[in-house]
């Protein structure tokens, strides 16, 4: 049913760069967790013995990320082949199992969240390490849910603060996914018993009036509905999703890609992307309260940021890879593009305490990243080891996943991180290496080698993905002679030759500074652009100048630690002409220093 398929992390390289560094930092700090801090939870729950403490926060309540864990530690392993992520991922596993068998209570899961997550991660090690008691583990979760779950309660999707029934929508892709790689109908059977039908319908008749649900996993079960279709054959769910990332993409998120203030999605007032970024002392901001995600009301708090930035990020790169290979339309990339560098590559590193940068601010007043977190359950408990800690490690693993896509005959390249990737393609072994540094720098090369010493004069193509901004002057050359191929926005470029070793390809899309103003109702509070770069400023403005033109009045300058640096010139900081304003890449901005993503426009 596909029309693409990529590399199941395996056969792709992440070269050095800032996003390959990210992810070796992350799988140190993920290695040197105690094994039994991660198990002590369930042996607790298992009466067995144990000298540890656990993790504390929100892990040290429920676990809710192990499954996470052990499934981007086994697609981290594809990627790195690094053994010790293979091994800790099987003795999690073992030991998770050694406490389900001893005690029911490990099963009796209070969580549709958890189920959920333990069955993504359970099935990773089984479809990538060949991990055979994970049918009996999922098996077990699945028969007791089935019990435990009142399927009947609160449809609609409202986020129910509950624990047993938190973002129940989420869990047909994984029994879906289940059903897939095992053929076992009870998989199937609960899939479509939790069909979100109502979330569903209302997509496919173009009814955006859906009221304020919680962002990420609303955009996460989109993700479901990709699965239920790649089961069922029903197009409803394709196009339910495609429906769905049009309607966000054009009205719900801002310049980075990010969406949800205060975790919120299609709320009902009109501009409440803008009203979210103002603080209630801006005399235009019509609505001083948010509608959350439970359909209540809440007082604007920067505690509530613009976007849960690793669980958003790891929607988006989901939700695209399906339609992209489901589809094969390059347009669905883009906003997998704006994620991977203004989301998860702005993120700061997770600490070895569990802090994580839970939320990116967007705010007119000022943002600063940090893994501090000001709020505190009831119980005690601080935002130690959340969900992010879950959704980041599966972020970084997707890097090298969301780069290359192939159809059985040509190679398809989506996202331009430093990378190499080997492939077979006009009967011969080819890799193919982008041995660049993009987003720092403009120019994409590549360089395709033959990987056999086969001798084969068939043709075959590659395909490089133009991005939606890439609305100028966009150059391809191949071995150094400048070739005239389509290059539209939002298109696929086409080479097809007979290729030879150590071929150069090389493309450059026009980078171009460009206003995106956060919606309709806000047409004066905006972000400036650099081609893929969501750039911020070193001041809170109000700025007077040409929206439309902004290269007229914003010149390049070098600032250290930045690769890219652009300046006002003078007239147009108000209420002081003297004044200048510079701007750079958000996600080089390092830990706790303001910035200010979002400014104002004199209107008129």
């Amino acid at each position: 049913m596909s029309l693409l398929e990529n590399f199941g992390y395996r056969d792709v390289k992440l070269m050095q760069s800032h996003f390959e560094h990210q992810r070796a930092e992350l799988i140190e700090t993920y290695l040197r967790i105690d094994n039994d801090d991660l198990l002590h939870y369930f042996r607790r729950l298992a009466d067995i013995p144990d000298h540890a403490d656990g993790l504390v926060g929100w892990y040290g309540d429920n676990a809710s990320t192990f499954g996470q864990q052990l499934g981007a530690f086994a697609r981290l392993y594809l990627e790195t082949g690094d053994e010790r992520l293979r091994k800790k991922a099987v003795l999690l596993a073992d030991g998770w199992g050694e406490c389900a068998r001893k005690s029911v209570k490990v099963l009796d899961i209070n969580s549709t969240y958890v189920y959920d997550k333990l069955m993504g991660g359970f099935l990773d090690l089984y479809e990538y390490l060949d991990y055979q008691p994970s049918t009996d583990y999922i098996r077990m979760l699945t028969e007791n849910g089935a019990k435990r779950f009142n399927k009947n309660v609160n449809r609609d999707g409202l986020q129910i603060m509950e624990p047993w029934m938190i973002e129940w929508y989420t869990l047909p892709e994984q029994l879906y996914r289940a059903y897939q790689l095992t053929g076992e109908a009870l998989y199937l059977q609960e899939a479509k018993a939790w069909d979100y039908t109502y979330f569903w319908d209302k997509l496919i008749k173009h009814d955006f009036q859906i009221g304020p649900r919680h962002a990420y996993s609303h955009v996460n079960a989109l993700s479901s509905a990709a699965r239920a279709y790649i089961v069922t054959k029903d197009r409803k769910y394709l196009e339910a999703a495609e429906n769905a990332c049009e309607e966000i993409l054009q009205h719900h998120t801002f310049a980075t890609g990010g969406y949800g203030p205060a975790e919120c999605l299609f709320a009902d007032e009109d501009g409440y992307l803008g009203d979210s970024l103002k603080a209630n002392w801006d005399g235009d901001k019509k609505h001083k309260t948010y509608r959350n995600f439970a359909d209540g009301t809440v007082d604007r708090d920067d505690q509530w940021g613009s976007c849960e930035v690793s669980c958003c990020s790891w929607a988006v790169f989901k939700i695209c890879n399906y339609l992209l290979t489901l589809t094969g339309e390059a347009k669905y990339g883009d906003w997998a593009e704006r994620m991977l560098i203004n989301g998860s590559g702005g993120q700061l590193p997770i600490t070895q305490d569990g802090q994580v940068m839970y939320y990116a601010d967007y705010f007119i007043n000022g943002g600063m990243k940090t893994t501090e977190d000001g709020r505190l359950h009831g119980n005690g408990a601080s935002f130690e080891w959340q969900c992010c800690t879950g959704t980041f490690p599966q972020d970084v693993a997707e890097y090298s996943n969301m780069l290359y896509y192939r159809d059985g005959k040509d190679l398809y390249v989506s996202q331009y991180l430093p990378s190499s990737v080997t492939f077979a393609a006009g009967g011969c072994g080819w890799s193919l290496e982008n041995d660049s540094f993009y987003p720092k720098e403009k120019e994409i090369r590549f360089v395709l080698r033959r990987k056999d010493t086969g001798s084969s004069d068939e043709a075959f193509a590659l395909h490089f993905r133009v991005p939606s901004w890439a609305n100028g002057r966009n150059r391809i050359y191949v071995n150094g002679v400048e070739t005239y191929a389509a290059a539209d926005p939002d298109t696929w470029i086409t080479l097809e030759r007979r290729w030879n070793d150590e071929n150069i390809i090389t493309i450059t899309y026009e980078f171009k500074l460009y206003f995106k103003s956060v919606d309709a109702a806000a047409p004066d509070v905006a972000a400036l652009m650099y081609g893929p770069l969501t750039l911020v400023c070193d001041k809170m403005t109000l700025f007077d100048g040409d929206m439309e033109h902004p290269a007229a009045w914003i010149r390049p300058v070098q600032l250290d630690g930045y690769s890219f640096a652009f300046r006002t010139e003078p007239g147009h900081v108000k209420p002081f002409s003297h004044l200048c304003r510079n701007f750079y890449p958000y996600y080089e901005v390092p830990e706790k220093e303001w910035y200010y993503m979002y400014n104002r426009f004199v209107q008129g």
